[in-house]
């Protein structure tokens, strides 16, 4: 299976479409084309991440991590160790901002929050895709038949 991959990003806004490009190739790597749903929270946590939970001298990591159930998606930030707004119905539906955990529950199986030492939080989301066999029979070394 193939390792987990991250990236630190700096704190300014082209760092959202450099997430986006990262989780791209590292999931094309891994064999898996269709990866809009991935993409997507991706850009939704990265743009949190740098609105809300960095500062300038300290960006935000992007981690994905592949496992037998799924692929794993972590967005590290370095400031608010607060949680996001974990309920959801009470957003005001003529609000021009604030639907990007919507789009994290809707699209994530699971989505949830961690804190991250010395500071900050871990905001991750579970997408349950199964990696391609030729992918995994490539990085471990099996034969297919």
């Amino acid at each position: 299976m193939p390792e987990a991959t991250q990236r630190f990003f700096d704190h300014q806004p082209e760092s959202v479409k450099a997430a986006r490009d990262f989780a791209t190739r590292t999931l094309k790597t891994w064999g898996l084309e269709d990866t809009g749903d991935i993409r997507l929270v991706v850009s939704e946590l990265a743009t949190n991440a740098l609105t809300h939970g960095s500062d300038a001298e300290h960006g935000f990591l992007v981690r994905l991590a592949p496992s037998a159930d799924g692929i794993r998606l972590e967005v590290h930030d370095s400031r608010d160790p607060h949680r996001p707004l974990s309920e959801l119905s009470s957003l005001d539906p003529t609000a021009e901002t604030g639907r990007g955990l919507v789009i994290v529950d809707g699209l994530s199986a699971l989505w949830g929050v961690d804190p991250r030492q010395p500071r900050g939080k871990i905001v991750w989301s579970h997408f349950p895709i199964a990696l391609p066999t030729t992918a995994l029979s490539a990085v471990e070394g099996v034969r297919t038949c």
